[in-house]
């Protein structure tokens, strides 16, 4: 990642760290696709309606949404673009991570998690883990940037010694 790119990164996180980018592409022109959205997650309609607190015969991904459901839906895709940021885009392992039984959260899905109405837990849960493998990388950089330095100045003391065993001519 370039530089300018990284510091942009920093600062969103430092500012937002609980918005992402749409590194999933799961918006169109500006506005949320709901279906793809929902399709990422599995979502049935059955459970947007629960989700939204509409009829199930209300629930629609076009203009018409229900507001709740528009809604949530958009918190959900900031959900899993916060996860899609980690795993690079890759939308097939974001599906993975909804699907699969998280031990972090007590063995359940965050799929699960979203249907019983936790995506605020579920939220929070992401942007501690985003935090602490951000706080985690710039402890291993550090850490490498001091054996680098440490290493460069057993060498100059190395060479420092070679060359005081030869007297110059």
């Amino acid at each position: 990642m370039n530089t300018a790119a990284r510091m942009l990164r920093e600062r969103r996180s430092q500012f937002a760290p609980h918005i992402a980018s749409d590194v999933l592409g799961l918006w169109r022109a500006g506005e949320p696709d709901y279906k793809k959205i929902a399709d990422l997650i599995q979502l049935s309609k059955k459970d947007l309606s629960k989700l939204g607190g509409v009829s199930l015969a209300s629930v629609r991904f076009d203009q018409n949404i229900p507001q709740s459901v528009a809604e949530r839906l958009r918190e959900i895709a900031n959900i899993a673009n916060l996860v899609g940021e980690f795993f690079e885009g890759d939308v097939h392992k974001v599906g993975l991570w909804f699907e699969l039984a998280n031990p972090q959260l007590g063995g359940i899905s965050p799929r699960t998690m979203i249907r019983a109405g936790r995506y605020k837990r579920l939220l929070n849960f992401v942007v501690e883990a985003r935090e602490a493998e951000q706080a985690s990388a710039e402890t291993k950089a550090e850490a490498k940037q001091e054996m680098a330095s440490v290493s460069n100045t057993a060498s100059t003391s190395s060479q420092q010694r070679e060359d005081s065993r030869y007297p110059v001519v």
